[in-house]
């Protein structure tokens, strides 16, 4: 039987300013939310309640992780250059410390217990055990600049952790006019760099770890292959001159992507065909995104997050797959899919709704 994307909660009360960042912990049961506000909000996935808030004073939450395969643990950057460790338990502990000194930390991965945190240029490596204890294992230096680039700033824009031909502990670094970096956290050096002529907003890597996506800022989506760096397609979606954010969902079968216009797209990674959209208001500028898979259960999540623009609040989108009997009679602007355990190439069962 089919399924769809369906819209199930929005959850508004709670933020005054922009989302920034949105995660879900590690078998869905959880949604973090981060805002421009300085609170980092957590949200049962199910019923669509608030279960805790975190106020981190006038400092914007800016980006959030979970420590897998815990859902009590998460870790959060913030506009100081704080790093805060988050432990929920009958009660909320926080402890927090200096990750930069003077750059907001916007970016965040992490591997076991290796956490990398990116601030404006830089990025830095932890070993993060126990609650409290952290301890700095390298630094990751930009790539030289050449002709093209040599007068822009070095602006990290994405992180992320893959196992790659190049290494099996493989850190992505994306930087907005610096192409991308593939680091080798075992050897500890530069295993690879990607040279992308456009600007690089976002990044997400599949989970093989053959194919990229990158958000450029100008047109939409590029595709390209790790092992080449060749370009292998496009989606087409202005943005605006923002970073709106892409990443690679259903095992890699599709790609999620931000919107600068209320209609967040899902295309298949494939073809590039576009399979559905999941739609805001079309004033909404979605620039935070999730997803979420647990194949156990066979559930399906997405999140989505919008900006606090003229005097609206920013707030978020939930939306899970649910089953459809007849397609037919369906009128809201959904993604259909099919065999879902399986990642079964993705079809669009619905027409399009204007």
């Amino acid at each position: 039987m089919p399924l769809q994307y369906k819209l199930y909660h929005r959850l508004e009360e709670e933020h005054q300013g922009t989302i920034t960042s949105l995660a879900f912990s590690s078998h869905g049961t959880f949604l973090a939310v981060g805002s421009l506000d300085g609170k980092l909000s957590l949200w049962s996935t199910l019923s669509g309640r608030k279960l805790h808030v975190v106020v981190t004073g006038s400092n914007a939450v800016l980006s959030i992780i979970w420590m897998m395969p815990s859902e009590n643990h998460l870790l959060c950057g913030l506009a100081n250059g704080v790093v805060i460790s988050i432990h929920i338990d009958d009660c909320v502990t926080v402890m927090g410390f200096t990750a930069h000194s003077s750059s907001p930390v916007e970016y965040l991965a992490v591997m076991d217990c290796i956490v990398v945190t990116g601030a404006c240029l830089e990025v830095f490596l932890w070993n993060h055990e126990g609650t409290a204890k952290w301890t700095q294992l390298a630094q990751i230096l930009p790539p030289l600049s050449i002709s093209v680039n040599h007068e822009s700033k070095v602006i990290v824009t994405s992180l992320a952790w893959a196992r790659t031909k190049y290494s099996e502990r493989t850190l992505l670094v994306a930087y907005l006019h610096h192409g991308i970096l593939l680091w080798d956290a075992i050897k500890v050096k530069m295993a690879h760099f990607v040279y992308v002529k456009t600007l690089v907003g976002s990044m997400s890597v599949s989970r093989d770890g053959n194919v990229l996506v990158v958000s450029n800022v100008t047109t939409g989506f590029d595709i390209y292959h790790l092992n080449d760096s060749s370009l292998d397609g496009s989606m087409l979606q202005p943005s605006n001159g923002m970073l709106v954010p892409v990443a690679f969902i259903h095992g890699g079968q599709a790609i999620l992507g931000g919107s600068p216009c209320g209609k967040v797209q899902i295309w298949d990674s494939t073809d590039r065909s576009l399979l559905g959209t999941l739609m805001h208001d079309t004033k909404d500028v979605v620039l935070s995104i999730a997803a979420h898979v647990e194949s156990r259960e066979d559930r399906f999540l997405i999140a989505t997050g919008t900006c606090a623009l003229e005097g609206r609040r920013g707030y978020v989108q939930l939306w899970h797959a649910v089953e459809v009997e007849d397609v037919g009679e369906c009128r809201l602007c959904l993604v259909c899919f099919h065999s879902p355990l399986e990642f079964k190439r993705l079809q669009t069962v619905i027409p399009m709704v204007s």
